[in-house]
C-alpha cells in the first residue's frame, strides 16, 4: 500500500483538486460516489485495474491523504 500526504489539515478544496488530478492523468480510471462522514469528512474511492485508490479529507485527523495500491508518481511525471 502506498501512501501520499498532501495536505497537513483538512481542506476540502485541495480534496477536489486532488481528485480532479487523478482524474485527468490516470486513464480508465473508475469512480465510485463520494462519502461523507458525519463530521465532514470526505472519502473519494476510485479503481484502476482492480486496484483501490481513496483519497481523504480527514476532519478527525486534520489531513488530506491518498492510499492506493499502486504507485501514484507514475502518472504525475
Amino acid at each position: 500500500m502506498f501512501k501520499y500526504n498532501i495536505c497537513t489539515e483538512a481542506d476540502k478544496e485541495i480534496f477536489y483538486k486532488q481528485c480532479a488530478a487523478l482524474e485527468k492523468h490516470i486513464p480508465d480510471l473508475k469512480k465510485m460516489r463520494i462519502l461523507e462522514d458525519v463530521d465532514g469528512s470526505l472519502v473519494q474511492i476510485y479503481y484502476k485495474d482492480r486496484k483501490e485508490i481513496i483519497v481523504y479529507n480527514s476532519e478527525y485527523v486534520g489531513s488530506v491523504t491518498i492510499k492506493s495500491e499502486i504507485e501514484l508518481e507514475q502518472f504525475f511525471k
